[in-house]
């Protein structure tokens, strides 16, 4: 990232990022002067955004998220169900507790709403299971369950990408997305060039990060 930006380039996009080691984070302290958009294509912010505008607002009691993956992808999908867990939890998330073994991985963790919302503690859990297989991707199976249940689910091998909303008034679906996750990045990365708007990717990124590590040191 650095070297792109001393040879000029005008933003950045990470593909596909995977759970750096301790000693690579802070190493090269990021100047922030041009965007950089990450690309996460369990963890897609059009896929997101749908998730979260289905639910208008309403927090959920309880999110869960179970990972399936080969062992060389499994911290990956965990880091992205980690996301998954942020967002529609409403608030950056807190290791509680947590497993991890070479039969997988468990974690507890708790995230307190944004203020205005009620402030009350949305807890999480995590469960991620080794497969066989060398397929780079993953499963995720995402669960936000409450007055609004939300069900998200991403298999990489078959290539879905779902996401139901369920509520008083019936079952909603958001409609497929067909761009792929590497153009939405790089679109994405242009449009910030354009407008000059903050890109939020490289943080939360970090904050899936850190909770990823705790869980594998657990």
């Amino acid at each position: 990232m650095l070297a792109a930006a001393a040879g000029g380039a005008a933003a950045v996009v990470v593909a596909q990022p995977a759970v750096l080691r301790q000693g690579d984070v802070g190493a090269f302290p990021w100047p922030g002067d041009i965007p950089v958009a990450v690309e996460r294509p369990r963890l897609r912010p059009d896929v997101v955004a749908d998730a979260l505008r289905a639910r208008r607002g309403t927090p959920p009691g309880l999110v869960t998220v179970d990972c399936a993956a080969p062992s060389a992808a499994l911290d990956s999908v965990i880091l992205d169900g980690l996301g998954w867990a942020r967002f529609l939890a409403g608030g950056s998330l807190t290791f509680r507790a947590g497993l991890a073994a070479a039969q997988g991985r468990m974690a507890l963790l708790d995230s307190v709403e944004p203020a205005g919302s009620g402030g009350g503690s949305v807890p999480a859990t995590l469960a991620a299971t080794p497969i066989g297989g060398r397929h780079s991707g993953g499963l995720l199976q995402v669960l936000a369950l409450g007055e609004v249940r939300s069900e998200i689910t991403v298999d990489q091998p078959a290539g879905l990408t779902r996401v139901e909303t369920c509520t008083e008034e019936g079952a909603l679906r958001a409609p497929e997305r067909y761009e792929s996750s590497a153009r939405l990045a790089l679109r994405r990365a242009i449009e910030a060039c354009w407008s000059g708007a903050p890109v939020p990717d490289l943080d939360e990124l970090a904050e899936d990060q850190a909770l990823a590590r705790t869980l594998l040191e657990a």
